[in-house]
Order: structure tokens, then sequence, then C-alpha cells
């Protein structure tokens, strides 16, 4: 509503004054100066069509000099053609419409120029406007991203603090102090490392490669030292991927779901790889038979598709056969 009265008021102002400037009749009356008014409104709802449909033909943000010309010249040339039949109407209504081509050369010149630097003016002011709404929206998206990066970040967080995990690894600690100080003590800091990691990135879009294994291997300390021999995890990664990113925890929860989803014994050894083909990162385990109850907070796996997608508009890629597999698109 706002905006076709900001159109309809803008149009009438500018066919009222456009008549009065012209001069092409000497007496005036209210009612060429009222149609001269709705004149101007129908340029005015006439510009803003052509807009959009240059909009669409011709992107601002891809052909701003293209653009600017095109909708100067095309609003120009259309609104002059409105214009001169107006003009040529009000003459002819007085009965001067047989000789109009013949003096009112002065008048079509001066039409075109005054069209000429409203066009201009105009599309200037429109190009101003519409750089401005782009950058609030731009801006308004960003801030939903970081919103929506922030409630991912705080969910990985909330998987890797969760209780069960605390109270397993407090009894593992409580065992531990009974037979091997040292190795409890190692354990702690273990623990504390993780921990640590956990608190200090979970604000952080990306981590490197490099960040996130000296983590999992921490974490991978703490299963260990819970289930023994029966989980290995095996990391063969090049030095240029090392330094590439992931999101936070990506590595870990990758791990832990694996962990989560299939029992270890010494005839069932959980065989866990990460590993890499230029391309992607694959965080591979094989399958053995699933825990009876398996506490999940749901956001595992499409916590990391989700932040893939956000964070580098990139898709992984979960593939569930003999063994279980996700490969994570590399972020330079």
């Amino acid at each position: 509503m706002k905006k076709h009265l900001i159109i309809v008021f803008t149009g009438c102002i500018l066919g009222i004054l456009s008549y009065l400037f012209m001069e092409f009749i000497e007496e005036r009356n209210v009612t060429e100066l009222l149609l001269s008014g709705l004149l101007g409104i129908f340029i005015a709802y006439s510009a803003t069509a052509l807009s959009n449909l240059l909009n669409k033909a011709i992107p601002w943000k891809k052909h701003t000099g293209l653009r600017l010309l095109g909708g100067i010249i095309s609003l120009t040339g259309i609104a002059f053609l409105l214009g001169l039949t107006g003009i040529y109407l009000f003459v002819y209504l007085r009965g001067g419409g047989e000789n109009f081509w013949e003096h009112q050369n002065e008048i079509v010149l001066k039409l075109a120029i005054l069209l000429f630097f409203i066009s201009l003016i105009y599309n200037v002011v429109y190009f101003a406007l519409h750089s401005y709404y782009q950058y609030a929206k731009g801006q308004l998206m960003e801030l939903k991203l970081e919103r929506k990066q922030t409630e991912l970040q705080l969910a990985a967080l909330k998987s890797q603090l969760s209780p069960h995990f605390l109270f397993n690894s407090i009894n593992t600690v409580s065992s531990l102090l009974f037979k091997d100080i040292k190795k409890a003590e190692r354990f702690i800091r273990e623990l504390a490392h993780s921990y640590r990691y956990t608190l200090n990135v979970y604000e952080d879009r990306l981590v490197s490669v490099e960040e996130e294994l000296t983590f999992v291997n921490s974490y991978a300390y703490l299963l260990k030292t819970r289930f023994g021999n029966h989980m290995v995890l095996d990391i063969e990664l090049a030095g240029n991927v090392l330094n590439t990113r992931v999101p936070p925890l990506t590595l870990q929860m990758l791990v832990e779901n694996a962990v989560k989803h299939n029992q270890m014994s010494s005839g069932q050894k959980l065989n866990i790889s990460i590993n890499s083909d230029g391309r992607r990162i694959s965080v591979s385990n094989n399958k053995t038979i699933s825990p009876n109850r398996v506490e999940s907070f749901k956001i595992g796996l499409n916590n990391i598709a989700s932040r893939y997608r956000l964070l580098a508009e990139k898709e992984i890629e979960i593939i569930n056969d003999e063994e279980f597999s996700v490969h994570l698109p590399i972020i330079e």
C-alpha cells in the first residue's frame, strides 16, 4: 500500500510540474492540470513495471553500468512517447492538432531534455535504494545464518557434554585410580583437553583438520581406555589435507557415532578409519551388532550435513553398505 501511495504521489506531482513547465498552451485550466497528474501517475507505474522487467533481464549485481544505462534510455523513450501523446491530445482538444508538428518543435525538444533528466535522477535514486535494500537483506540473511550456525554448534556441544559420556568417564577414572595412577592421570589430562577444545571452538565456524584430529586423538584415548583393544582408530591424512578445514567437532561426532551404534568385544572389534582421496575426507567403520539401547540426541549426521550446507554450500555423502562411511567435502 505504501509503495502505491509513493508512486501515485510522485507521478502526480511530476505530471503537474511538467505541465506547468512546458508552456505549450498559453491558457491553462484545472481539467488539463488534473489530466497531467493522471498522465504522470500512468508514466510512474510504467516506469515501475519497466524497472522490474529490467531487473530480471539485466541484474544490477552483474551488470550495474549496463542496467543503469538501459534504465535511463528505455524510461526516457517510453516517458517521451507517453508525454508527447499527452501534449498532442491537449493541443488537439483546443483545435490546434493540425499544425502541431510544425509549431511545437521547441516544445518537443524541451520535453525530451526534461524527461531525460527525470529518468536519470529516477534511475540513480532507484539504484541507490535497490543497493541499500540488497545490502540490508544480505545483512539480515547473514544474521540468520550466524544464528543457525550457533544453534548447530551448541547442539554439537550438547552432545560432547552429555551426562552419559561424563558419567562413563568418571567411572573410568575411579576404576583407574585403584589400578594405574599414571594412566588415570593421563586420562584426566586427555578428558580436560577434550572439554577445553570443545569450549574453545564451539563459536568458530571452521577449524583446521589438524586441530580437529588432535582433539579426536584425545577423545579416542578416552574410548580406548574404556574399551581396550576392542576399538581401533586408524588415521591416514596427507599434509595438504591437514591444512584444510572442517566444522568443529565434526570428526569427533562421526567417531562417537560409530562407537554408539556398534557393540565391541574380543570377537567383534570396531575398526574406524579416517582417510582422504584429495577431494573429500572419509570416516568409515565396520558394522557389528547394534546395541539394544542407543541414547541419541538426534543431532549427529543431520547436524553435520546442515553445517556443511550452511558454511560451504556442499553436501556430505553417507554410504550404509558393508561398511558405514561418511564422506565430507574438503573445504579449503
